[in-house]
């Protein structure tokens, strides 16, 4: 949370990325931000596999395309100052492997959200939070 603090601080964002379910987590933690906490629309966002449309519908192989997950940083001018934390059950997924990917090479704070330790999100982040489902 202090990384995070730090980067609002400094003109920053928290982006959220992810696949199917984990992308819908991540735009409905950042849509709650404003009316919760008064925050502007554009400093917490939420970025889903396969854009708008996978929010309500599957876009199968959105997850699977590593330079989606980089591009969509670009078009949000993702850069140094932002927080990106990438969520993914399986710690896994190709499209948030080439997001936190992408965002390291540009000295950004990364997170990940998974439920395997040492997954592949794991090791590409900064943070990493790992939720023991059991066996």
């Amino acid at each position: 949370m202090d990384k995070v603090v730090t980067a609002f601080s400094q003109g920053g964002r928290l982006i959220y990325c992810g696949a199917g379910t984990s992308g819908r987590l991540g735009i409905l933690d950042a849509s709650e931000c404003p009316p919760t906490y008064g925050t502007p629309h554009d400093m917490v966002i939420g970025l889903i596999a396969g854009g708008h449309k996978a929010i309500l519908q599957a876009v199968e192989n959105a997850e699977d395309n590593v330079q989606l997950g980089a591009e969509d940083l670009r078009q949000l001018n993702f850069n140094a100052k932002d927080v990106l934390v990438g969520i993914a059950a399986s710690g896994r997924t190709p499209y948030v492997i080439g997001a936190l990917e992408y965002a390291r090479s540009l000295g950004a704070v990364t997170g990940a959200i998974s439920c395997n330790p040492d997954s592949p999100i794991a090791q590409r982040a900064d943070i990493a939070i790992t939720a023991d489902c059991g066996a």
